[in-house]
Order: structure tokens, then C-alpha cells, then sequence
């Protein structure tokens, strides 16, 4: 298989990633441009330590589609200028969290870190 092949795969199967548990949608502010609901499988982990605070901070990954229509494209994240409104637990109201981290993104799909 060539890569355009297996990239053409990848796009197509991203949907597909959108019937795992914990799928919702969340609220994407780019650092610049308009704010778009797009859906998101969403991993609530829980609290992240900060040794120097002797505390945690919320920390949540979410998978989204690589693409900058119905998704967030990769290449075009701005990792701390760019937002995600989302619940931070299950059932809380939604609030602006930050993108902090690409954490692994393919042709399909790409996973990103925010935090409060």
C-alpha cells in the first residue's frame, strides 16, 4: 500500500472513531479565526500535578478529525493561543481550556492535550 493510499484510509476511517464511548462535542477557538462546535472523542484522565503548587490542574485529552473544516487540522494549531470549550468532568459546565500539546496526529485523526 503507498502512502497516499494508507492517508486516504486514514481520512476515511476518521469517523469511525466517533462511535467510542465518552464522544461529545466541544467548541474550537483558533488564536485567529472563527470559532467552530466540532466533535470529539474526549479522555478525562484527571488532575495533573504541579510540584511547585503542592496541587493539580485539570488536564483532558481529546481526539479530533485532522482536518480544518469539521475538524482541527494539525498544521495549524497554535499550542497555547488556540482554546477548546469543553466540560472539564462529566455533567460540569462547559469552560475554555487551552491546547497545550499535539500529542500524535495522523491523516485521520489528531490527539491534543488541554488544560485549564
Amino acid at each position: 500500500m503507498t502512502q497516499d493510499a494508507f492517508d486516504t484510509t486514514l481520512e476515511l476511517s476518521a469517523d469511525s472513531f466517533f462511535l467510542l464511548p465518552g464522544t461529545g462535542y466541544v467548541t474550537y477557538f483558533p488564536a485567529s479565526g472563527v470559532s467552530r462546535r466540532i466533535q470529539a472523542v474526549i479522555e478525562r484522565p484527571g488532575p495533573e500535578r504541579i510540584a511547585e503548587l503542592g496541587g493539580g490542574r485539570q488536564v483532558n485529552e481529546i481526539l479530533v478529525k485532522n482536518s480544518g473544516s469539521d475538524g482541527i487540522a494539525s498544521g495549524q494549531v497554535d499550542t497555547g493561543g488556540d482554546k477548546i470549550k469543553m466540560a472539564p468532568r462529566e455533567g460540569m459546565v462547559p469552560v475554555l481550556m487551552r491546547i497545550t500539546k499535539i500529542i500524535s496526529q495522523d491523516a485521520g485523526m489528531t490527539k491534543l492535550k488541554v488544560q485549564i
